[in-house]
């Protein structure tokens, strides 16, 4: 499994079920240097990856605790 570098948790949003979705379009930058571009209105939800990345916990490990 890839490891994400770079995400900006500015362009997605927390819903009230855990997951996240992107708010505008965005790109992940991963260790291996491969940039994944993600377009709005993609909604990640725990538990599942994509293309082997863990994006709500690399959101989840960033944001601001409440």
């Amino acid at each position: 499994m890839e490891e994400i570098v770079k995400i900006a948790i500015e362009e997605y949003e927390k819903k009230p079920d855990g997951s996240w979705v992107s708010i505008k379009n965005s790109d992940i930058t991963t260790k291996t240097g491969r940039i994944v571009r993600i377009p709005p209105g993609t909604v990640f939800k725990k538990e599942t990856r994509l293309c082997g990345l863990d994006v709500v916990s690399a959101l989840d490990a960033i944001a601001p605790k409440n």
